[in-house]
């Protein structure tokens, strides 16, 4: 490894870049995780018919040999020990058991792995459900003379942490998502955390006429400002930002027309074109490329987040109202339709629930394929 500046993403102090954390992900799954799956597939370790390896956590870091070779280390999962140096409020007696009550959670940091009594520097990444974070620490592969040039170490965010796996055991968010579709509206990833949250304080929540300001709220005009630069500092979408950022801006014009009719036709364009890149031969149906989409998802060596999503995000689009004959459609101003919208079955339906929805929708189908290409490596 080369001596780089530690970027934690949790980090009062270092302002979130998420091009800058998605694309070093994507470059340390490429050099250190996707070799070693690959190597434990080839020794028997790991059958290939496990992949892909829903991770929740790794460590990557490397040893120096004694002849100067270095040897990759990598630790998935319940492979990862980390060692913490913590602030006590109060003295403790040696092996006496440590709570979060016990310490100042703002200064709790991670020991670095320690290979023949020496410090290495690491890479750690950790999923929460469908937020991650992802931090390292590069000081001790760094020559003496950069030393003085590094940053103060960040403190881990243990606190957040708890937090959310206490959150994801108690909320089950993935169950919420399940409520969301079978009420027609998108699992999205901008649900979570805060409105699944009041979901589960609230189940009746969904159906009342509050819900859609609520999805609002969160999905406002700063969230997408921020998608739209990460998708085009990414080239997620080519040649088609200028359609998106449309639909987008209708929206908030109160332009429903524009921005539902602008945005439905992309769908089935972006998923065509990323398939494209990937197999030589696109079948003309539509619920086909979807199939392969998530076939290709699937056939990668690992997955970021939970397999479920992915799953209920490609059936919303697939068997949901999204794509059913429009005849079947009851409520054409709650349920999304492209049928009905693309070939002008529906009139009057133009409202901002339908334009809502939609949007949310491709924001899910975005996740989607940039943790694809983060995986790939390729971003």
């Amino acid at each position: 490894m080369k001596p780089k500046q530690r970027y934690n993403v949790d980090s009062d102090s270092t302002p979130f870049n998420p091009l800058l954390f998605n694309r070093t992900l994507s470059q340390v799954l490429k050099m250190f995780i996707i070799p070693e799956i690959e190597n434990r597939i080839a020794n028997g370790s790991l059958k290939k018919e496990a992949l892909p390896i829903e991770i929740h956590q790794f460590r990557a870091s490397q040893k120096r040999e004694a002849d100067g070779r270095i040897t990759p280390i990598v630790e998935i999962d319940e492979e990862v020990q980390l060692v913490a140096k913590v602030k006590l409020k109060n003295k403790k007696s040696p092996g006496e058991a440590i709570t979060i009550q016990d310490i100042y959670p703002e200064e709790f940091f991670i020991q670095p792995p320690m290979y023949d009594g020496k410090p290495a520097g690491y890479f750690y990444w950790r999923s929460m459900f469908i937020n991650e974070i992802f931090l390292f620490d590069l000081e001790h592969n760094a020559p003496d003379q950069f030393l003085p040039d590094l940053p103060t170490k960040s403190p881990f965010p243990i606190l957040e942490i708890l937090n959310a796996d206490n959150f994801i055991k108690v909320v089950k968010p993935l169950e919420k998502f399940r409520i969301l579709v079978n009420n027609n509206w998108p699992p999205a990833p901008g649900y979570y955390p805060q409105i699944i949250n009041k979901m589960h304080i609230d189940p009746e929540l969904i159906t009342d006429m509050s819900f859609m300001e609520l999805v609002s709220s969160i999905y406002n005009r700063k969230y997408w400002i921020n998608k739209m630069d990460l998708w085009a500092e990414t080239d997620l979408f080519p040649n088609r930002m200028p359609y998106i950022q449309r639909a987008i801006n209708a929206h908030y014009q109160d332009d429903y027309i524009a921005s539902i009719h602008v945005i439905v036709p992309q769908f089935e364009g972006i998923i065509t074109d990323y398939l494209k890149n990937h197999i030589e031969n696109i079948p003309d149906i539509f619920t086909r490329k979807l199939q392969i989409m998530k076939d290709l998802c699937l056939s990668r060596k690992v997955i970021l987040y939970p397999k479920e999503v992915l799953a209920v995000i490609l059936e919303f689009i697939d068997t949901k109202a999204f794509w059913k004959h429009s005849e079947l459609v009851k409520d054409q101003k709650v349920e999304i339709n492209r049928h009905g919208i693309a070939h002008g079955a529906f009139t009057g339906f133009e409202n901002k629930e339908i334009s809502l929805k939609l949007l949310t929708l491709f924001d899910a189908l975005a996740h989607v394929l940039l943790n694809d290409r983060v995986v790939l490596g390729n971003l």
